[in-house]
């Protein structure tokens, strides 16, 4: 099932925005390196993995030269992704029980940006690997492009974004937030 859906999904993100292929594939390897401590928890792992991998797919209905740090383009492709992982669902046989769940994440996913984010677990993992990839190797020099910052902007920014997340919405897993470090070291190190 988590191939099928990350399958149907990779079709809408090559209509989406640059970067969001890697982005996903990046995700995908993040939360398995933490599936065993997500289930040893009893977190529900199939609606982490959906929700991470169909929550920006909605970025494909889009029309082009949006601005996807808009608080209203955000809400829009969240709907839209709901939607997609909606018909996906259906497709791949997701399970009944978990559809109504996953797609109100999907759906609520960047609503901390609003100041309303939802408080489930399985939203909260999501949101601390999501934050992370700004960080990332992978995501560093992808979403600064996004910001028009150079690298050493983007470090102070990438800093103050961790500084209002420990305050409003701080690391859930031990393990995501000692990642995000990890990354947020090796940019540091690097520009200075």
């Amino acid at each position: 099932m988590y191939g099928k859906i990350k399958s149907l999904a990779e079709s809408y993100y090559r209509k989406g925005r640059e970067g969001d292929i890697e982005h996903i594939c990046w995700l995908e390897k993040k939360l398995f390196e933490l599936r065993k401590i997500i289930e040893d928890n009893g977190y529900d792992f199939d609606v982490i993995f959906a929700l991470t991998i169909l929550h920006d797919v909605g970025y494909a209905k889009l029309p082009k030269g949006y601005n996807p740090f808009d608080l209203g383009i955000r809400r829009l492709h969240a709907e839209k992704s709901a939607e997609i992982a909606d018909d996906i669902f259906k497709r791949v046989n997701f399970p009944k029980s978990k559809r109504r769940k996953t797609l109100r994440l999907i759906k609520h996913h960047d609503d901390w940006a609003l100041g309303k984010p939802p408080k489930d677990p399985e939203w909260r993992i999501f949101t601390d690997l999501d934050f992370s990839w700004e960080a990332s190797s992978s995501g560093f020099d992808i979403v600064r492009k996004f910001l028009k910052q150079n690298r050493k902007q983007f470090l102070k920014t990438v800093q103050d974004h961790y500084k209002r997340k420990q305050k409003n919405n701080p690391f859930f897993l031990r393990e995501s937030k000692k990642m995000f470090l990890k990354d947020l070291r090796y940019w540091k190190q690097k520009l200075n």
